[in-house]
């Protein structure tokens, strides 16, 4: 029997009792909260895991490359989020997954890639379901809150025929602080964000389910 001294690599190690009690304690917070948990799966980059979390009661994955977006539908998952904003020239491998029975969705946070979202899904056929990326902290991508950059997005995707699907955050800066009081004065910063943005989209007559 391999030991941790004899083990080849690379190689995932892992306390199975231990990763099952983090994943049902993070979704019990999530069921509480009443909100949707789609985990990030980039970290594991593993099926089982995966599928721990959606036995659990995940809804869905989040990946951040097409290529793992292809190997866990190919491993039987198919609703997945693509966290990155969409660069045109990736369309035809999202609109590929799709065709293959995935339920992917994907990102963007500019006029020129919703227009180029709206031109590519015209001319194949395909409606896609796209979030907007809102920027909670100055640190990443993404369009403020209070930007009109914000309605100017969600009304070409929605007059493009698209399907405006809702918001998203991803606040690299709680990277930054390791105090439990500064990360959740972070998350606070993150959750108002994105629930301002998702308020102005729908007072403009502009869908944003909720919850995702």
């Amino acid at each position: 029997m391999d030991t941790l001294s004899t083990l080849d690599t690379p190689a995932a190690v892992i306390d199975l009792r231990r990763m099952q009690h983090n994943i049902a304690r993070m979704q019990d917070r999530m069921n509480a909260l009443g909100v949707r948990f789609r985990p990030h799966v980039k970290t594991s980059k593993c099926t089982p895991v995966a599928r721990a979390q959606l036995a659990a009661g995940a809804q869905g994955i989040t990946v951040s490359t097409l290529k793992e977006a292809a190997q866990f539908h190919a491993d039987g998952i198919d609703d997945i989020l693509y966290a990155v904003g969409m660069a045109p020239g990736k369309l035809p491998q999202a609109l590929a997954l799709r065709r293959r029975g995935c339920q992917l969705k994907i990102i963007t946070d500019s006029a020129a890639s919703a227009a180029a979202i709206v031109a590519f899904g015209r001319a194949e056929g395909d409606v896609f379901e796209v979030l907007i990326e809102i920027d909670t902290d100055g640190h990443r991508s993404g369009i403020k809150p209070d930007e009109p950059a914000l309605l100017e997005v969600a009304r070409i995707l929605q007059d493009g025929g698209m399907r405006l699907s809702s918001v998203l955050t991803h606040a690299g800066s709680s990277y930054d602080f390791d105090t439990p009081e500064a990360l959740t004065a972070m998350a606070e910063q993150e959750r108002a964000g994105c629930v301002h943005a998702a308020e102005r989209l729908r007072a403009a007559g502009l869908p944003c389910p909720a919850p995702w």
